[in-house]
């Protein structure tokens, strides 16, 4: 069986007010044009079909387009679970019509039993495994009923009728291995086993693009969880990666670079071959943008005379500049060439960094004083004009808020 793998579509980004859509479009074009080229008999999205829980009209529209291809024209099996970005009740709406076309979409809980799907050697089991918070996970363990963190918390240690309810999941990791076990038991022991889950497994790179939150590691998950499987293919992270020394359990990455911090990724969709006997081959096939995400560096001077000159100016572009002297207006003055310039920053040298024990912080700075600097840190441009009236008004009201509470 030949499985085309991907995810993280995030239909709908946008970046510093930039929009992705006929980005998106190109590639999700691509990626149905490479499942044709390679006759794939299953396309797998492991999670962010969106970039948010209540997707625009044209984003909508947009997966419809790429999904009525694949499956009403090219007659494809689609297996899709909803990821953190997605709202599970939304990305499994009509769900019951849609399988009978081969489109599979899960956002909820409600059903963890496996699709089967046959080859030539026979059944293939695809475990899909929508992202779940860990009350949501509790709540599954309990049966569906009122979330038992409350008893968990009650016994630190736990009892077995507490952990029998679920009250023992407390993070992502056992969050992920009661949704393994729970779809294994809720269908029949195939040998030939897929996985499709939507997680941050350890040993994952991390790029500027992930919306992950956590302390101390809790919201990670082991490869070893996955044991029980042949592929695991997996979303949330952007870079296309393997975990541990084989190919079985990866992430194919997003297919756009969403951030500047994955202006170095190669982005691609994976292609993954299972044969009779379970064994895997994985290769990856590369998607082009129709515009890249990248960093140009060098003096202002420099990098605008190259500008002038730029065959792909229109690329999301962030500027780092290595002058001495900061320059003024740095960001209007490469916008001229770049129109779609995310953002200017001063490269740091050596000694630019001063130590924190040996600076006394100044109390005369006032709280528009610290802002000011942050915005033309961040932005590139002093704040003025209409800007800086909306800050003052801000501070003047948080002030005043503070004041009355005290």
């Amino acid at each position: 069986m030949r499985i085309l793998h991907t995810s993280d579509l995030h239909v709908g980004r946008t970046l510093n007010n930039i929009s992705f859509l006929e980005d998106q479009r190109a590639a999700l074009g691509q990626i149905a044009d490479i499942a044709r080229a390679e006759n794939v008999d299953v396309v797998v999205l492991a999670g962010d079909l969106y970039d948010r829980a209540v997707p625009s009209a044209e984003a909508i529209n947009l997966v419809d387009d790429f999904l009525v291809r694949l499956v009403v024209h090219d007659k494809r099996k689609v297996l899709a679970i909803a990821g953190n970005h997605d709202s599970p009740e939304r990305i499994g709406f009509t769900n019951r019509i849609q399988r009978e076309l081969g489109l599979h979409l899960r956002g909820t809980l409600a059903d963890l039993s496996p699709v089967i799907l046959h080859d030539e050697h026979g059944p293939v089991a695809f475990h899909l495994l929508p992202y779940a918070e860990v009350a949501m996970a509790r709540q599954h363990a309990n049966g569906g009923g009122e979330d038992p963190e409350s008893e968990a918390v009650a016994d630190s240690e736990g009892d077995a009728d507490t952990i029998a309810l679920g009250g023992g999941i407390r993070s992502h990791q056992a969050a992920m291995a009661h949704l393994v076990q729970a779809s294994l038991a809720a269908g029949p022991a195939i040998p030939r086993r897929v996985v499709v889950a939507h997680a941050f497994v350890s040993g994952g790179t991390v790029s500027g693009s992930e919306r992950d939150v956590s302390v101390g590691g809790v919201s990670q998950v082991a490869a070893s969880t996955f044991d029980d499987f042949n592929y695991v293919a997996l979303g949330h992270l952007h870079r296309a990666q393997q975990i541990g020394e084989t190919d079985r359990v990866r992430y194919s990455g997003s297919p756009l670079k969403y951030s500047l911090s994955e202006s170095d990724h190669v982005k691609s969709v994976t292609i993954i071959d299972i044969d009779g006997a379970g064994q895997v081959t994985v290769r990856t096939i590369p998607i082009v943008a129709p515009r890249d995400v990248r960093v140009i560096s060098g003096l202002i001077g420099d990098l605008l005379k190259t500008g002038e000159g730029d065959k792909h100016a229109h690329d999301l572009v962030g500027a780092r500049l290595t002058d001495g002297i900061p320059p003024l207006d740095p960001a209007a003055r490469l916008r001229r060439w770049y129109p779609n310039l995310i953002s200017v920053e001063m490269a740091r040298r050596e000694g630019d960094v001063p130590d924190p024990g040996d600076e006394t912080p100044d109390p005369n700075r006032t709280p528009l004083d610290l802002f000011s600097d942050f915005f033309r840190d961040m932005i590139g441009t002093d704040l003025d004009g209409e800007g800086r009236e909306v800050v003052i008004a801000a501070i003047t009201a948080a002030t005043s808020r503070h004041e009355e509470a005290h």
